[in-house]
């Protein structure tokens, strides 16, 4: 980082910063401003003795009436307030001047800090409006569900009827059971713990080969498959994502869409598991989240 460069994010940062900074150099100040004045203590104390004794003086020729004139004693007065302010600015000028300065800093950090959280306010405001006019629109056009659906993520509902005909209706966030083994969503193992899985790399592979032309056939006949369709057909595991999760026969403009097993030639773990170099291979479907909500659309 440049010198420029780091002198720019030091100012940033004291930017952002400078209501608590504002703040801790008043308290700095006003705490090196007392402690000035208190040194002055004895000297202030000597001038207080000084200025006494001339006012005395002062007192004293007005009992004896030793003032030439009136002009003269206006003059001497005058001349002691002078001497008094410039010699208590002399011992607590320094010490004061610091203790303002400290505290104008303190109600400078002050406004600045209703500023920002004037600012802050405002904000939070226009999200809140924002918010609650994305909210309605979305209750209006699609429900509540998917307004939760939106903050909670994707859910599967199910809804059970009891003997007694009280229906109970639970909903589950869905959750992507590949996420804490670091996988992608929508991914499995084809190996030794699939009941279809061989010890024969070339039965996996045929395997493989067959049933996607199966599952292909049985997506143009069946017109859409969810991923749990899929994976019951390889034999993996069914996952709760699965029965929302799929694939259509045809997209938005027509056009015939094809299951992929995500081994393509350029993959070279594939052609390992092709060539029987390798007898287990990464299963990633080429399927979509939330097949229902676009199946729903056409019925409304």
């Amino acid at each position: 980082m440049g010198f420029k460069s780091a002198l720019k994010t030091i100012a940033a940062v004291a930017y952002r910063n400078r209501a608590k900074i504002e703040t801790a150099v008043g308290i700095t100040l006003v705490t090196v401003g007392t402690g000035i004045v208190i040194s002055k203590a004895r000297e202030a104390t000597e001038l207080a003795d000084e200025l006494y004794m001339k006012h005395k003086d002062i007192l004293l020729k007005d009992a004896n009436e030793d003032w030439a004139s009136p002009k003269e004693r206006s003059k001497a007065k005058r001349d002691l307030v002078l001497y008094a302010s410039k010699e208590y600015t002399k011992t607590y000028g320094p010490g004061l001047a610091l203790e303002l300065g400290g505290l104008a800093l303190i109600a400078i950090s002050d406004i600045t800090m209703n500023k920002e959280l004037s600012a802050a306010s405002a904000v939070i405001a226009t999200y809140a409006t924002t918010l609650n006019n994305i909210r309605d629109r979305v209750v209006a056009d699609q429900g509540e569900e998917k307004w939760q659906e939106y903050l909670l993520g994707p859910q599967f509902t199910t809804v059970d009827v009891l003997p007694d005909g009280t229906v109970i209706q639970t909903t589950e966030p869905l959750e992507n059971p590949n996420a804490s083994a670091g996988l992608p969503p929508h991914c499995f193992f084809f190996d030794e713990a699939n009941p279809n899985w061989e010890k024969d790399p070339y039965q996996n592979r045929d395997f493989l080969e067959n049933h996607l032309r199966w599952l292909n056939e049985r997506l143009k006949a069946e017109g859409f498959l969810f991923e749990n369709d899929i994976r019951r057909d390889l034999g993996a595991p069914l996952v709760k994502s699965g029965w929302t999760s799929g694939i259509f026969a045809e997209d938005k403009d027509g056009n015939r869409n094809y299951i992929s097993f995500g081994l393509d030639a350029k993959n070279q773990a594939a052609q390992n598991f092709r060539d029987g170099i390798e007898p287990t291979i990464l299963i990633q479907l080429n399927v979509e989240d939330n097949l229902i909500d676009q199946l729903r659309l056409p019925l409304i």
